[in-house]
């Protein structure tokens, strides 16, 4: 549900500032939805599977030693994150 901060009451709005932690303007709008907070039987099946698949992707390329694997990641982490030091 979409609604615009102008059309919310003086009370509503501060609740809503309140939990985003910033003022709204009126011209602004804010998206509320809910989610359930239990997966489905399906969703967690979904998820089992998908997780099997990446973890099939994800295996070391033949050729590629450990070493070197390591070494691209912490080079790419480095890359975006110049001060990234890796946990022990």
């Amino acid at each position: 549900m979409v609604i615009a901060v102008a059309e919310l009451s003086p009370s509503q709005k501060a609740a809503l500032e309140e939990l985003l932690g910033h003022p709204l303007r009126d011209k602004d709008s804010v998206d509320v939805r809910t989610f359930p907070s239990e997966k489905s039987v399906e969703q967690k099946a979904a998820a089992e599977s998908l997780a099997k698949f990446l973890v099939a992707r994800s295996r070391p390329r033949p050729g590629v030693s450990d070493e070197e694997r390591e070494s691209v990641i912490l080079e790419a982490l480095r890359s975006e994150r110049p001060h990234y030091t890796p946990v022990s």
